[in-house]
């Protein structure tokens, strides 16, 4: 006895649900418009991709000796085109990373001390400020068969995951940081390492650069 009327209840409830479908449609088509103008006009600015402490202690602005610590290769990922295997031929040797450890020292070497705005310790005991440097991930554009396979035409290039940290020596505390995807036109340079590399260099040169502005917004200093 009770089936008919169970029955009609389903159906007027599915009546309700297409019926609100087909308002919802015509609420859509003809009432709901979005305002382009002002979702550009800056009501979510810009994040600046550097992270500097808005309440660092004020003796931080005479800040100078800068520790470059050696950067962390060890936890590096290899972000393969999809679908390819695992690679590990990217797995950074002892040599490269020797090497690497230069370039990365040689290039915010030079950027920090452009204009003689900082000073670089090879002790940590006497620096202020301390650079840690991780390699998260490598990003190739195509596989290492692909290379191999058309050498001539392949693409080499790729991104590079790099994340940094500029911390009080003193404290430990965070005051400057950066994770950055830069692009390099020969990313295998990172894989084969040899000796000094202008494709790799470049990529470290404009992290060190960036470090520099953030630790200059850091003290009020930047020009």
């Amino acid at each position: 006895m009770l089936i008919k009327p169970l029955l009609a209840a389903s159906c007027s409830l599915a009546l309700l649900v297409l019926g609100g479908c087909a308002q919802f449609d015509d609420w859509a088509d003809k009432n709901f418009k979005r305002d382009d103008t002002a979702a550009n006009a800056g009501v979510h600015p810009p994040v600046n991709k550097l992270f500097i402490t808005p309440d660092a202690p004020a003796y931080v602005a005479g800040f100078r000796n800068v520790y470059i610590a050696p950067a962390n290769l060890a936890n590096m990922q290899v972000i393969q085109p999809e679908g390819a295997p695992a690679d590990s031929e990217w797995w950074v040797t002892e040599q490269e990373d020797t090497l690497l450890q230069r370039a990365i020292a040689l290039e915010y070497t030079l950027a920090l001390t452009h204009q003689s705005d900082f000073n670089i310790v090879t002790d940590r005991a006497q620096a202020q400020l301390v650079i840690n440097t991780a390699v998260v991930a490598v990003h190739p554009y195509v596989t290492r068969a692909s290379v191999a396979r058309d050498a001539k035409d392949a693409r080499t290039g790729g991104l590079l995951t790099v994340s940094v940290a500029v911390l009080d020596a003193a404290s430990s505390a965070v005051l400057v940081r950066a994770v950055d995807t830069r692009p390099s036109d020969d990313i295998w340079a990172f894989n084969q390492v040899t000796s000094d590399d202008p494709a790799l260099n470049q990529v470290f040169a404009g992290l060190g650069a960036e470090i520099r502005q953030g630790i200059l917004q850091l003290q009020g200093r930047n020009k």
